[in-house]
């Protein structure tokens, strides 16, 4: 018995290696299908893990923010009120 729960021991980091694998084999597999269980575990360590370029990331969406409202200003044109439709 004993000699059973050395082996378990030594196999355990290797197991775990292996299902980790597995693991990762299944997420993409599911990231290529678009699941909903993909999604939701990435979803989940977004919000765990912490972004190591918080800062750089930060600036880039502010900046990308700022783009998009210029194109939205510049795209507006204020109407003529002469530039109406004549209607038979």
């Amino acid at each position: 018995m004993d000699t059973l729960i050395i082996l378990l021991h030594v196999m355990k980091p290797w197991l775990s290696f292996l299902a980790f694998i597995y693991l990762c084999i299944k997420m993409t597999g599911w990231a290529k299908n678009r699941k909903a269980g993909a999604i939701a575990f990435g979803l989940f360590f977004q919000m765990i893990l912490p972004d190591p370029c918080a800062q750089s990331t930060i600036e880039a969406v502010v900046e990308r923010k700022q783009e998009v409202k210029k194109q939205q200003e510049g795209n507006k044109t204020p109407k003529d009120e002469n530039d109406t439709l004549d209607l038979p």
